[in-house]
């Protein structure tokens, strides 16, 4: 049985990820950062969806190397 997917609003996702509320709105002004849902005015963010864009932006070590 699957569970509908948790919301979060700014400063939980803020949280979430460990930045400022006011970056992930900068992120959104620029068209980047984490994907996002728009209900009318509010602005939330998936849970799940936010996971795996931080899974995304894992830089390991040796991969820092080989760009030097």
């Amino acid at each position: 049985m699957s569970t509908a997917p948790r919301y979060l609003s700014t400063e939980r996702a803020a949280e979430l990820l460990g930045v400022a509320p006011a970056t992930l709105l900068k992120w959104r002004s620029r068209r980047r950062g984490p994907p996002f849902v728009k209900l009318g005015r509010r602005v939330v963010y998936s849970e799940g969806a936010l996971r795996a864009w931080a899974e995304m932006h894992v830089v390991s070590p040796a991969q820092d190397r080989e760009r030097e």
